[in-house]
């Protein structure tokens, strides 16, 4: 269990960064935020919407990257409004309120994980190939463009709000995540390129908390410092639970 005692120090070190990271930006929401001056100059500035050829598509992009910086209770419909060149009661053309909106940018979050994560992974034949490949999935999330900017705020509970359906979504990737990843355990163990002490629901469990942390602090590090995380952590994995040699250089020679 001492592997996953290592990787519980990790997270721990990555959720106390994830804590200062999160919470300043909502503090200065509530103390002093102002939508015009926000997103003036910034990257979520306001553009002509047929500039975006997709009016829709568009708004769910805003809506993303806004809920993802600062999570439900630190954006407003009117702020999205601005920010994707609309008015407010033109996105209700598009959305039915900002509990609609939130749900479906919680599914395109769940759909990054799947895409980079478990949908690569899913591509190997090989049985050690699929778990390498779960961790060259998150070197892969942590470049993506559309979470350069954080997105910290969908780990941010509303006060009050009922955002049930939203984090249902979440909730139900988390668990279909957990069996992906005990299953390819299970498998690399039965090829013989794992120990059979590697415990693969406990590993599952200690993944998925590996996966959140390490998208967490984006916006505030840099990708490539995420991306050396997830080389280290999986350093830690294979030495601790890999066969042979031959396991462990096929992990770096993929990772980095």
């Amino acid at each position: 269990m001492g592997i996953l005692r290592q990787l519980v120090v990790w997270i721990l070190v990555l959720s106390s960064i994830t804590k200062s990271t999160i919470e300043r930006p909502i503090v200065q929401i509530i103390e002093c935020y102002d939508p015009a001056l926000a997103l003036e100059g910034s990257s979520m500035a306001r553009r002509p919407v047929s500039e975006t050829g997709d009016t829709h598509a568009h708004l769910r992009r805003v809506s993303f990257r806004l809920f993802g910086q600062f999570g439900y209770d630190g954006v407003s419909l009117l702020t999205i409004a601005q920010a994707a060149g609309l008015t407010k009661s033109a996105m209700y053309g598009h959305f039915a309120g900002k509990q609609a909106l939130y749900a479906d940018c919680m599914t395109q979050l769940v759909a990054l994980f799947e895409a980079h994560v478990l949908d690569t992974a899913g591509t190997a034949d090989d049985a050690l190939e699929r778990v390498i490949l779960l961790f060259r999935g998150l070197q892969n999330l942590s470049t993506d463009e559309r979470v350069a900017d954080g997105i910290g705020g969908y780990w941010l509970r509303p006060n009050t709000a009922d955002v049930t359906d939203a984090r249902e979504v979440l909730k139900h990737f988390e668990t279909r995540a957990r069996d992906v990843v005990e299953a390819y355990v299970v498998e690399a163990q039965a090829a013989g390129r794992l120990k059979q002490n590697a415990p693969p629901k406990e590993i599952a469990r200690a993944f998925i908390a590996i996966m959140e942390a390490i998208v967490l602090p984006l916006g505030e590090r840099a990708t490539s410092d995420q991306s050396e995380l997830v080389s280290v952590l999986a350093k830690i994995f294979f030495e601790a639970y890999a066969t042979d040699t031959t396991t462990i250089e096929r992990a770096r020679a993929v990772l980095g």
